[in-house]
């Protein structure tokens, strides 16, 4: 009998960029969108813009209206610590922070809810600037690419891909996202796991030493699902950030202060470590983010057989020195994931 290939796919913002959600320079722009409708979303979009004015202004984006950040939000976390510069200590920054959560959240969900609408359902226009021909085409040759038994290791907040993998049987939120659903059947196990390693729009913590997150709008995202009433109540819902302790675009990241987030990166290590094929798509692995530089180090290191190394993406300069540091090989394929996937990905 034939062993069958274990394949982990590495996804970051440029799998998703085709639906309209944000590359990382693209971020503040996307929260800034006067489009969603929540009042207390939108009471913190101008709480955060305050915020942000003045330090804007110190730190001015090489490019008009595409600040960093991460890059900024990581100098913001350092000046809290006392470690970071003088002018960027804020006294309010947990508390920012919380808002600059919430607003992340309800933008991706909102995206999301209008991405289905208009391309997936054709239900209503929301005036999305998208091809639905084309945007449909990617994701049932995204769908059809992944089989039963592969893992996706994810470094977006988004719900795109798995809401798509739902559609065709080929995920469950019972314990798809590598923990168990709290009202979901006993029965029921994913074909394919998503791995979410900064968080989840759809998830919500009571607090950081749960093991497990609430999985919210069940029924808005995943088409048949059902929402246990419970899990819109107190406190979980309270607090700006509505329990979502995980979403922070930040590289000060510590892994060891969330319980749950500790386990799904050691579940992302395990499939990086024994995988035949790891496939990375639209994931540039900035050179400040160390923990994802030791994730991927630990798990590739003398490796024997070395794992099929796949690099899909416009941009592949970090990786290409993270390989050559190390000593691995890798393919690399110079093209957008929406190319890559429209155009024979299994002749690779």
């Amino acid at each position: 009998m034939t062993k069958k290939m274990k394949r982990t796919f590495v996804l970051g913002a440029g799998a998703s960029a085709f639906a309209g959600y944000p590359l990382g320079l693209d971020l503040w722009r996307f929260l800034n969108d006067p489009d969603e409708p929540e009042l207390n979303t939108k009471a913190a979009r101008d709480a955060v813009s305050e915020m942000m004015k003045p330090i804007l202004l110190l730190y001015p984006p090489k490019q008009q209206d595409r600040p960093d950040l991460e890059q900024l939000f990581t100098l913001l976390d350092l000046g809290h610590l006392g470690a970071g510069p003088v002018e960027l200590r804020r006294d309010n920054w947990p508390v920012d922070k919380k808002k600059i959560t919430r607003l992340i959240a309800e933008n991706f969900q909102w995206h999301e809810v209008k991405f289905q609408a208009q391309i997936v359902h054709a239900r209503r226009s929301f005036g999305l600037e998208i091809d639905r021909g084309f945007g449909r085409s990617v994701l049932a040759g995204w769908v059809d690419h992944l089989k039963p038994g592969d893992t996706i290791v994810s470094f977006n907040w988004d719900l795109l891909h798995e809401a798509a993998l739902w559609r065709v049987g080929k995920w469950h939120f019972a314990d798809g996202y590598g923990f168990r659903c709290r009202d979901a059947s006993e029965n029921v196990q994913s074909p394919i796991k998503v791995l979410k390693l900064h968080g989840s729009v759809n998830w919500s913590q009571e607090s950081e030493t749960s093991e497990v997150a609430e999985i919210e709008h069940k029924k808005d995202f995943f088409d048949g699902a059902v929402d246990d009433p419970q899990v819109y109540e107190p406190p979980r819902r309270s607090g700006w950030n509505m329990g979502r302790n995980l979403i922070v675009p930040t590289y000060m990241k510590d892994l060891s202060a969330n319980r749950l987030l500790l386990r799904l990166w050691k579940q992302a290590r395990t499939a990086l470590s024994e995988s035949d094929e790891i496939i990375v798509i639209g994931y540039s692995l900035n050179a400040a983010d160390a923990g994802a530089r030791e994730l991927f180090a630990t798990a590739l290191d003398q490796r024997q057989p070395a794992p099929r190394l796949l690099i899909i993406s416009p941009d592949q300069i970090q990786w290409d020195r993270f390989c050559h540091h190390l000593g691995i090989e890798r393919i690399r394929v110079r093209k957008k994931f929406e190319d890559w996937i429209t155009t024979n990905p299994l002749s690779l």
